[in-house]
């Protein structure tokens, strides 16, 4: 009976110290890399950048490439292109390192940044879901937490809608889309 004990005492222990360790995996964990650290991204070349806007919820795939083609629910798919200032604002907020911001479940991106090279081939990409601040850069290598007020703001001053759910950006992008 204390060999029952023991070992269920020790089981216990060892659940209580396992759960503990959850916290590592997140909750608790500082921001990785370390606030204000700044990454190299993107690591291709790129000559241009364009905003975009888009209703993901036009087809079954919620990112902005699909299948290599822009995803049909684009407002305009000539975007908004960058000035140099604008594209140096949109790295900084991009590539230095935040603290912990909000972030829920969702993922419902409704905005993108596209890097194009010389040629005009995509180099890279990076989408946002303001609602859940949750994002997906393609290739990866930015930091877990951006700066998503400064992403915000250059989204207002490019004029590409800000809304709330989706119903304001199927609205928008179905009364306002370019063809």
């Amino acid at each position: 009976m204390k060999s029952l004990r023991a070992l269920l005492a020790a089981l216990a222990t060892l659940c209580a110290l396992s759960l503990s360790s959850c916290t590592y995996f997140g909750v608790n964990a500082p921001p990785v890399p370390p606030i204000g650290t700044q990454v190299t991204w993107p690591p291709a070349n790129f000559s241009e950048v364009r905003g975009y806007c888009y209703d993901y919820t036009a087809e079954e795939e919620r990112s902005f490439f699909v299948n290599g083609r822009m995803h049909s629910g684009v407002l305009d798919p000539r975007g908004v292109t960058l000035r140099p200032d604008q594209v140096r604002r949109l790295l900084d907020a991009l590539t230095v390192s935040q603290g912990k911001q909000s972030r829920t479940p969702c993922y419902k991106p409704h905005h993108a940044f596209v890097f194009y090279n010389s040629q005009g081939k995509v180099a890279a990409v990076f989408e946002m879901c303001f609602g859940c601040n949750k994002f997906r850069e393609t290739p990866e290598g930015l930091p877990e937490y951006v700066d998503t007020a400064g992403l915000y703001a250059l989204c207002q001053e490019l004029g590409l809608p800000l809304g709330q759910g989706n119903q304001f950006y199927t609205d928008v992008c179905q009364l306002r889309r370019v063809r």
